[in-house]
């Protein structure tokens, strides 16, 4: 990481506030302005130290724990601050605040000064609960912790202008640190001169509603209740994002008072436009026995639909309540007639993993595409529009997403601009080299929509060479039109067989479908794809190929460390079916102890190959099997990490025979490798050499799937 300059953080913070006071400038009242005026008036080390109290989470900050060393007369400068309003002292009404951040010591000496009894042995939570309940801002005086602690000022300011600067309540200033140290990536080429919003009442309505919304799930209820009784008096919603913002407030909102006050509650949901928030008042309305307003309700959605999710909800709703159908969309999704698949149930935590190796053992392609493959050519396809065209697009350097995204106003934003882009789609070769110039331009820029990766070109290839192209037009016009519904939910796999391209969302047993996954795949087979849900049933195939492997390596950290032997064997119906071993030169020094464990030299390595010699032969040998070792988080680890250092990335079914053993023949006092061949009179050629281990740990595995046959009957 790269190192810092020592008041980095005051640096950082004139930045933040020039774009605030610049761009930002109209979006600012009087105590804004004020606060950096105020700011701007303070002493350097003054500034410094305000400054660094915006870096901890809570506003209540103990004194002592602001002595920095580039900051000279701490103390001055902290009573300078309180008399100006930047820190202030405690005082009685934030004493519940002030008690949630001391230490177990500190509660266990206002205990003592108000007391009351308690364990010194008690943990903070259980001191906690017994100052809530015994102690006052009296017994914190005497404690002289309105002395210790400060309180800081400006908060709300300076919540606000994080909101003009990021968009959102969940950034902070630590990100500026993050770029500069390397950690964070941030977009190129933004030009900081325009502002989020372009009125102040947008702004400020914006904040308030981004406020309510963080925080509507911790208030008290009694709260909850009291801001659900005077919405009336909140601001007017200017702006889009402010609407989106209110809509989901009132939904959170409306959800948090139903149990107490069932009208109120319906009555703040019916303000809000989210789908979720409608489906809960038609479902209270229908259980109240208000079936003719709910039948009402549900036709006029039909007939005019607000939002492709509240279509769905009502279609189903009005099916089954109203027109005699027993099950909703989801079960009858679920319940449609597709072949069951009969996987391994090694593949019992990666079932996607596991039916796309199915199918490529069949000679069909299988690709996991889920949302990637729909948001990357999304991205792809309207580059320019969402990156390039508008300056406003990107407020920082920090923003990924284009406002026109995080507002859902793309389509109507630039509808020449995507018409015009989707009638250039016409063909597949056409389509597909503007598609990889767009890539190979951009590859690696950061963005908020999808992530890069060494695979990509190939998916959207076979994807645009096999889909019907006007169906992909249509999809990406609805991704347009509204990118908030139609940006995830999507399909596990793309599968490619002799009948063509067809989408499949895998199930497992218990699984079940989210009203997202609904939507999305009732939108693809709306626009002519193939869409299928695939049920997995879990069986044990004696053909699934297992490749048992061990390593021999300088140490024990995969990070650090390298390896230096390989052994491998390949069982298919418990029989060995080829086995393959090598040294490896590791490029280090072998340290003593491994040699005296392993009986490998660094004489005996210097002329093996170096890893990435051998990396191709390695993965063809593994290629299609479940990768075995006795822990094998270890074995499993060091070529994960070997084939990082050569930027390609390594994953494939495990299993344990450490754990297995465990679960196959319970009660051995060792479940070691060396402790379990000598249990079952193991013959071992040498013990810590590569192949030796590995062919013992096969047969174990034998007896693993023995025991895992006869369960299976």
């Amino acid at each position: 990481m790269k190192p810092l300059p020592e008041k980095y953080y005051l640096t950082h913070f004139h930045e933040f506030l020039g774009f605030i006071a610049g761009p930002s400038e109209h979006l600012l009242g009087e105590e804004d302005k004020q606060f950096i005026r105020r700011f701007n008036e303070l002493p350097e080390d003054a500034q410094c130290l305000y400054v660094r109290t915006l870096n901890r989470k809570s506003p209540l900050i103990k004194r002592q724990s602001l002595f920095y060393p580039e900051i000279n007369d701490h103390d001055g400068h902290l009573d300078q601050l309180k008399a100006e309003g930047f820190l202030y002292p405690i005082e009685a009404t934030i004493f519940e605040e002030l008690i949630s951040v001391l230490t177990k010591p500190e509660l266990a000496q206002l205990l003592l000064v108000s007391g009351t009894p308690f364990k010194k042995s008690g943990n903070r939570a259980s001191l906690f609960e017994l100052v809530a309940q015994s102690c006052n801002f009296d017994h914190a005086q005497q404690c002289n912790f309105e002395q210790d602690y400060v309180l800081r000022g400006y908060q709300n300011t300076i919540d606000y202008f994080l909101f003009l600067f990021f968009g959102n309540l969940s950034s902070g200033l630590n990100k500026f640190s993050m770029r500069d140290m390397g950690i964070m990536r941030t977009k190129t080429h933004v030009t900081y001169d325009n502002a989020r919003f372009d009125f102040l009442d947008e702004a400020q309505s914006a904040f308030f509603y981004a406020q309510r919304r963080k925080s509507v799930e911790r208030i008290e209820l009694s709260h909850a209740l009291a801001d659900a009784a005077k919405l009336d008096d909140f601001p007017i919603a200017v702006g889009t994002l402010a609407n989106t913002l209110q809509d989901q407030y009132l939904s959170l909102l409306g959800k948090r008072i139903l149990a107490v006050d069932n009208e109120l509650a319906l009555s703040v949901l019916s303000r809000s436009s989210e789908p979720e928030a409608q489906e809960k008042v038609i479902r209270e309305r229908y259980k109240a026995g208000d079936k003719e307003w709910v039948q009402t309700r549900l036709q006029d959605v039909i007939d005019n639909p607000e939002s492709e999710a509240l279509l769905v909800f009502c279609e189903d709703f009005l099916a089954r309540k109203f027109g005699q159908k027993r099950t909703s969309a989801l079960t009858d999704m679920l319940r449609e007639p597709t072949p069951d698949l009969n996987i391994d149930e090694i593949y019992m935590d990666s079932v996607e993993y596991g039916v796309k190796q199915y199918y490529q053992q069949k000679g069909d392609k299988a690709f996991r595409t889920e949302n990637r493959l729909w948001r990357a050519l999304f991205g792809l396809v309207f580059w320019q529009e969402l990156f390039e065209t508008d300056t406003s697009n990107l407020i920082t350097e920090f923003d990924f997403k284009p406002q026109a995204i995080v507002h859902n106003t793309f389509y109507d934003t630039y509808f020449n601009q995507i018409e015009a882009r989707l009638a250039q789609i016409t063909d597949f070769q056409t389509a597909l080299k503007q598609i990889n110039k767009t890539l190979l331009l951009k590859y690696g820029k950061a963005n908020g929509l999808f992530h890069w990766h060494s695979g990509l070109m190939e998916v959207l290839s076979q994807f645009l060479s096999h889909a019907p192209l006007q169906s992909v037009v249509e999809h990406l016009r609805a991704m347009a039109k509204d990118f908030r519904l139609y940006s995830d939910g999507y399909p596990d796999l793309m599968v490619i067989d002799a009948d063509g391209l067809r989408f499949e969302e895998i199930k497992a047993p218990g699984d079940q479908l989210r009203k997202n996954q609904l939507i999305s795949i009732r939108q693809l087979r709306k626009v002519g794809f193939n869409v299928a849900v695939t049920q997995v049933k879990w069986h044990l195939d004696v053909n699934q190929p297992y490749v048992v492997v061990d390593i021999e390596t300088t140490g024990g950290r995969g990070q650090q460390d390298r390896i230096t032997e390989i052994g491998m064997v390949k069982v298919v119906n418990n029989q060995v079916v080829d086995q393959w071993q090598s040294l490896i030169n590791p490029q280090r020094h072998i340290p003593r102890n491994i040699t005296q464990l392993t009986g490998i030299d660094n004489a005996m390595v210097a002329d093996a190959p170096l890893f990435v010699e051998i990396a191709d032969t390695l993965r063809e040998f593994l290629a299609g099997s479940v990768f075995v070792a006795h822990n094998v988080a270890f074995d499993y680890g060091f070529i994960r990490h070997e084939f990082a250092r050569l930027e390609q990335p390594f994953r494939m079914p495990k299993l344990c025979t450490v754990r297995e053993m465990r679960k196959a023949v319970p009660g051995l006092p060792s479940y070691s490798l060396a402790n379990l061949t000598k249990h079952f009179s193991i013959d071992m050629t040498r013990h810590h050499r590569a192949l030796s281990d590995a062919q013992a740990a096969a047969e174990l595995l034998f007896i693993i799937n023995e025991h895992r046959q006869a369960a299976a009957k």
